[in-house]
């Protein structure tokens, strides 16, 4: 499921899609939101999908290579430990995981190139060579070499990434949000897990008193309330931003600024130094160098002037310095 991190980048993107668009309404965008997030999803399945199809392109190798002419001892007697992956074998028989392949309408059978293209990286690799020599065999073992190919395989694959970003147009962050997805999905996954387990959602199972998931909530929410409040916060940036020419400030900043601004006034139980660093963190990835130093000024004054005049206000005890 998705962490907090995660979220604001979503409410991130989408609120970059909005300003940047110009008339589009807060319905439509918030109709655009349901649908990113659906697609996402459905990209988890896709790259959840692709380990069992490059297990079974392996086990197609073992069994042409025992119809050769002149078979090796190795062709006829092969290591045959990749192939009976447990987890992957769990996987198959999960209901929840067929249910899903057949709504997506997931199937790899255009794209062997592609297919034989990640087995031949995986095979290559230092990690599978290293799984295939253990002597130790079990279900945490078995889940370890799928991580490991999820790390050194899929998240750095060009061909892979290009061909499922050309599918559903997402951005380029949502490819690696999906595959750490899939992680927890192996992580969650235990010796007792069977075809009855169900496979996770978008958001963690945490509701609020009215059956809401507080998660989905959240995403939401900051995505409403800081384009409804957009005018409210941008002046107090024009304010607060002596030395910056408003309309010169970069739209990653601005977008960043409202959205701190929106946690720090409207989310009373979300403690302001969580805040801080998550925009913070934010703006590293996403702004350029400098932009951390100036959006961490101009929200620490915001702070500091909301607590003293009482616009800001959070409940529960540390949620002031967190």
């Amino acid at each position: 499921m998705l962490n907090r991190r995660q979220i604001r980048i979503k409410a991130l993107q989408t609120l970059y899609s909005h300003f940047q668009s110009g008339d589009i309404s807060l319905r439509d965008t918030e109709d655009n939101l349901k649908r990113n997030m659906d697609k996402l999803y459905e990209l988890y399945v896709w790259q959840l999908s692709i380990l069992v199809e490059i297990i079974d392109f392996a086990e197609e190798r073992i069994e042409d290579a025992k119809k050769k002419f002149l078979p090796t001892e190795e062709d006829l007697n092969p290591n045959t430990k990749f192939i009976d992956n447990r987890f992957i074998r769990k996987l198959r028989n999960n209901k929840d995981y067929r249910r899903l392949t057949q709504k997506y309408k997931v199937n790899w059978g255009g794209e062997r190139e592609l297919i034989r293209h990640l087995f031949m990286r995986v095979k290559d690799s230092f990690f599978y060579e290293k799984y295939m020599k253990r002597s130790d065999d079990d279900f945490e073992r078995d889940k370890s070499v799928l991580i490991d190919i999820i790390r050194y395989v899929l998240a750095d694959d060009d061909l892979l990434r290009d061909f499922l970003e050309e599918k559903y147009f997402l951005w380029s962050e949502d490819y690696y949000m999906a595959l750490s997805f899939v992680m927890t999905t192996i992580g969650d996954f235990g010796p007792r897990s069977d075809a009855d387990t169900k496979l996770p959602s978008l958001f963690k199972a945490s509701f609020d008193e009215n059956g809401r998931n507080e998660d989905e909530l959240f995403l939401y929410n900051l995505v409403r309330k800081t384009i409804t409040g957009v005018e409210k916060y941008d002046e107090i940036i024009k304010a607060k931003a002596k030395n910056w020419e408003f309309e010169r400030i970069a739209v990653m900043d601005l977008i960043l600024l409202r959205m701190g601004m929106t946690e720090a006034f409207e989310f009373e139980t979300i403690p302001l130094k969580v805040t801080l660093n998550e925009i913070i963190e934010l703006a590293k990835h996403f702004s350029s160098p400098k932009s951390k130093v100036f959006i961490n000024g101009l929200l620490d004054k915001t702070i500091e002037e909301g607590l003293a005049n009482g616009d800001i206000v959070k409940k529960g005890r540390g949620l002031i310095g967190g």
